[in-house]
């Protein structure tokens, strides 16, 4: 299937008024508010990468007398998907919140809530007279200090935003200078937003290019926007027209639950989308209350998204994987008194296998840093590559390390004993090839791949290693070991400049030459070339065959793009293990 995006863009004409109307009295139960800052999580090592607080909290907002609201449900996991959204004006944070259903929802569905509200007069000022504010409290949610994500939460790299009403207005044009860091929206009453605003965002541009050194304006950035109005007047119809042209919609469109519907062009924003993913927004028309609606803009647009990536041209937006319709298993094991989890993915190509009494591969997919297995799976979109060839998935979780997550690094580390524990039981419970098992990871993740490979027990495991963005830099000169062949791919504006010459990517390179007897060294590989957008620099045995390799990937940062999996799976099936178990690769 090919890439498309349907963005919507809507008119939800004669809806019925969303805010400042009057309400029945009603009995509300209304959580306690909590100052975040004096809230001191209690982690349990049992209870894995799951938060160590729950409720309603106010955070003050650095550099401002002003607050935020932060609702964190009940076993929430650390870098659980959030909604930022503002509270609509007339209303009261706390009741709104529970009214509307935002409250319920997030419940349900183990979400975050960041929400800005007024200040001490409970009324919304101007847009001009709020956004400074605003501004200041969006730039705040991820900040790792006492005044942000600090000890207390872990958020996502993306977030999905919901604005309301004048406020709302002020929070779509800060999206609109960078909607990398949102993976979908939806404004409501929120577009009065003049021409001279959307012209300036054509000619603000990124830092950084994109894979083929062009610079990208704002404008140019894809995002699944819903816009429902009152009434759609030439304001909120240039900011239409805005989006479309930001998402490359087609010009006609399709009718969908009573408001219009429109399609990204076929072909168009490759590497922004990922490959196969669709989006499809409802729009909401006369609804009878909130709690409608707010269901409607979760469950049938913003959660059907995901977005990953740093800088724009290593960003990529796509469907959300739906773990239940997948049959995604979750297991769990005790280890050195914490609780150790994993999500394992069997597509139907290997559950056929299976029926057949056959073995298939198995892949190892480490997460970075301050991430989880929910967002590797979700972000790397190994589970595409998996559907399509037919590879188990296996998607670990380090350990909770009390405000974020983490691998150890070092080869002796219980991480590796973790690593082993569960190749056996993968090995044991799946129809896995012990021949075809590889190991892989992000940043962190391919620094702990790195170890797993210098651990000479574990490494005997895999028939090769690949991965994204991260190194180990040795002093070692002890290369004993099987060959084990080695890709990893780094970004051309990664945390560590990306040039073999250098001592990060250098010395992590020289280890694999060495160990896997290859000719050369790091800064003289057998050959480069240029595939796609990745140069790829290669290192040949005796033999000629290639064992090592280095690869740049254009325009991105230190993320990973769903292209790396494809790439590192053409690398991966390369190898198996004869029956000596020696690494060797396989006919082609």
């Amino acid at each position: 299937m090919k890439n498309r995006l349907l963005i919507i863009v809507l008119t939800a004409a004669m809806m019925l008024p969303l805010t400042g109307s009057a309400r029945a009295a009603t009995a509300l139960s209304l959580p306690p508010v909590q100052q975040l800052s004096a809230t001191t999580p209690v982690y349990d090592p049992m209870a894995g990468i799951k938060m160590g607080i729950s409720g309603l909290f106010e955070r003050t907002i650095s550099g401002t007398n002003r607050t935020a609201k932060l609702y964190v449900p009940k076993a929430a996991n650390l870098g659980a998907y959030m909604v930022v959204l503002n509270v609509p004006e007339g209303e009261q944070t706390v009741s709104w919140l529970v009214e509307s259903g935002w409250i319920g929802l997030a419940e349900k569905n183990k979400f975050l809530l960041y929400v800005f509200e007024p200040g001490a007069s409970g009324q919304w000022r101007s847009p001009d007279e709020e956004r400074s504010y605003l501004e200041t409290a969006y730039a705040n949610i991820s900040v790792n200090s006492p005044d942000g994500r600090g000890t207390w939460y872990l958020p996502p790299e993306s977030y999905y935003v919901v604005g309301y009403d004048r406020p709302g207005t002020v929070l779509q044009q800060i999206v609109m200078k960078d909607p990398t860091l949102v993976a979908a929206a939806t404004f409501v009453n929120a577009s009065d937003i003049d021409s001279a605003f959307l012209s300036q965002l054509h000619s603000t541009f990124y830092p950084t290019p994109d894979w083929n050194g062009q610079r990208v304006a704002s404008s140019s950035v894809p995002l699944p926007v819903w816009i429902m109005e009152d009434r759609l007047d030439a304001r909120a119809s240039g900011v239409v027209r805005y989006w479309k042209d930001a998402n490359q919609t087609e010009a006609r469109s399709a009718g969908f639950h009573g408001g219009r519907i429109f399609h990204q062009r076929n072909g168009a924003l490759k590497y922004y989308v990922a490959d196969g993913s669709l989006s499809a927004v409802a729009v909401a028309e006369k609804v009878k209350n909130e709690k409608r609606l707010t269901t409607s803009i979760y469950d049938d647009f913003l959660s059907r998204y995901t977005r990953y990536g740093g800088n724009v041209g290593g960003n990529t937006l796509g469907w959300r994987p739906h773990y239940d319709k997948l049959g995604v298993q979750f297991r769990t094991m005790e280890l050195a008194g914490r609780l150790r989890e994993y999500m394992v993915y069997v597509p139907a190509k290997a559950r056929q296998a299976a029926r057949q009494g056959k073995n298939v591969p198995a892949v190892i997919s480490l997460h970075g840093s301050g991430l989880t297995m929910y967002s590797m799976f979700d972000f790397s979109r190994w589970w595409e590559v998996a559907d399509d060839e037919g590879f188990i998935l296996v998607v670990p979780t380090g350990l909770n390390t009390q405000n974020r997550t983490g691998w150890g690094t070092t080869a002796d580390h219980v991480d590796m004993t973790f690593l082993q524990l569960l190749l056996d039981e993968v090995k044991t419970d799946y129809n896995v090839d012990p021949g075809r098992i590889y190991l892989g990871g992000q940043s962190n993740g391919s620094m702990t791949t790195i170890a797993a490979g210098k651990n000479l027990g574990l490494s005997r495991n895999f028939a090769a290693l690949g991965a994204t963005s991260g190194g180990q830099t040795s002093s070692t000169t002890d290369y004993t070991g099987e060959t084990l062949p080695f890709f990893v791919l780094f970004g051309e504006f990664d945390f560590w400049p990306a040039d073999l010459s250098t001592p990060y990517v250098g010395e992590t390179m020289r280890y694999w030459i060495n160990r896997n007897d290859a000719i050369g060294t790091p800064t003289t590989p057998a050959s480069v070339q240029r595939v796609g957008r990745y140069d790829i620099s290669s290192w040949k045995n005796a033999d000629g065959t290639t064992v090592a390799r280095y690869g740049v990937t254009r325009g991105r940062g230190h993320s990973t793009i769903a292209d790396e999996a494809r790439v590192l799976w053409d690398w991966y099936s390369r190898w198996h293990k004869d029956a000596q178990g020696n690494n060797v690769q396989q006919p082609r």
